[in-house]
């Protein structure tokens, strides 16, 4: 993008013109006022990225500290308890999905309002109120922090077969067998729900990843609105 800004409307016209001739995209940024703004962005470190960082950190604070008072401090206190080696894997492995899950929400949320504002406005050439646009700014940001949620969810899960807490509850499930001498037969139920949700979350992340791709500026370049629009939709 290349930002543009003047108060002859002619003029700038002609410099989008060329600036679009040249391959890239022009952006009008009103009139001169918003030189200074523009001419400041090269010293600006991700700008864009300010308030998703923001909201990212403040929700992984909140629902790690839940998290730790559900399965760490309510064990400890009441049952005595320590569980305190699953802040390691199996704390962040709850906090992470949850957090994918609420940002994909703040990605798709604003959309809907800014729809609701301009029926219940009547027109769409009104501007936005200036939170509900910053908000929808950063929606590719939002949504490239939720991908990168999910992506540490899916490293978290492929480690549990390793884990020692696995491991050590396993083979208690086999010598407790043992020595009751009983056989725990397969529940073919409980088997086809879990592969389901396990081939659900596999094809859940595939599309969010594709979606992620699409959403980069590289790629989002090469593919058309109608291809584009396909791979949101889905």
């Amino acid at each position: 993008q290349v930002f543009v800004c003047g108060d002859d409307a002619e003029a700038k016209r002609m410099v989008m013109e060329l600036v679009r001739a040249l391959g890239l995209t022009p952006l009008d940024q009103g009139s001169l006022l918003a030189a200074r703004q523009i001419e400041n962005y090269p010293l600006q470190l991700f700008p864009m990225w300010k308030f998703p960082i923001l909201l990212s950190l403040g929700l992984t604070i909140f629902f790690t500290l839940y998290c730790l008072a559900l399965d760490i401090i309510y064990p400890y206190v009441y049952r005595k308890q320590d569980l305190s080696f699953l802040i390691a894997v199996s704390i962040p492995n709850k906090v992470c999905p949850v957090l994918a899950l609420v940002l994909l929400a703040l990605v798709y949320l604003p959309g809907v309002l800014a729809a609701i504002l301009q029926l219940w406005r009547g027109t769409k050439y009104r501007r936005f109120p200036d939170w509900l646009d910053r908000w929808m700014l950063c929606r590719k940001q939002l949504g490239l922090v939720a991908l990168a949620f999910a992506s540490v969810h899916v490293l978290y899960t492929l480690v549990t077969p390793i884990r020692s807490y696995i491991r050590w509850r396993t083979s208690s499930q086999i010598v407790s067998q043992a020595l009751s001498n009983t056989t725990q037969s397969l529940d073919t139920t409980n088997a086809w729900l879990s592969d389901s949700y396990l081939a659900l979350g596999i094809l859940g992340f595939f599309l969010f990843v594709l979606l992620g791709i699409t959403s980069l500026p590289s790629v989002s370049n090469s593919v058309n609105w109608r291809e584009f629009r396909f791979v949101q939709v889905r």
